[in-house]
């Protein structure tokens, strides 16, 4: 078998923009982590078959695209925020753009960062554990205007901070 460990540097190096394909046709989390699971166990299974010549990301999505597809061919339902025709649309996208999406990933973790840690408590309470506005708002013991405000702000300095940071490596 090859090497774990250049199986986990791929796998999470590659795991954000394997749970964003998968997020941009499943909604519901607990569906979208389950595929992502499923996707990891063949990725692991079948690591000694991959063809190095090839990207690891876009075989990783070619598999979870099999996976997506399996379960709705099962009869599965769950929140789809694309149908089910647009998989293989959707998977020749995200090929076309996995280098420059490496780039703005690299310019986001950056950029993330760089922020206060109020601002990355709310990110996360947003965008990772998938809280609405009312309940972030509860939690940080805030109103809802405001925490949609404060989340429209740190959206606009991470995209500037990202700009900036894409031009910035375009240059050199």
């Amino acid at each position: 078998m090859k090497d774990e460990e250049e199986f986990l540097i791929q796998f999470l190096k590659h795991q954000d923009d394997l749970r964003a394909f998968i997020g941009s046709v499943v909604r519901e989390r607990a569906a979208r982590e389950d595929v992502l699971q499923e996707t990891a166990l063949v990725l692991w299974r079948e690591f000694e078959r991959f063809d190095e010549s090839r990207s690891f990301g876009a075989w990783a999505r070619g598999i979870a695209a099999k996976k997506l597809l399996q379960r709705l061919d099962r009869g599965e339902r769950w929140d789809k925020a694309l149908p089910a025709e647009a998989i293989p649309v959707l998977l020749a996208a995200f090929d076309r753009t996995e280098e420059p999406f490496d780039a703005r990933r690299d310019a986001l973790e950056h950029c993330l960062d760089k922020l206060p840690e109020k601002s990355r408590t709310l990110l996360v309470l947003k965008y990772e554990q998938g809280h609405s506005l009312q309940q972030i708002a509860q939690h940080v013991g805030s109103t809802l205007d405001a925490v949609n405000k404060t989340l429209s702000r740190i959206r606009g300095k991470l995209r500037e901070c990202i700009e900036r940071r894409l031009r910035l490596a375009e240059e050199m």
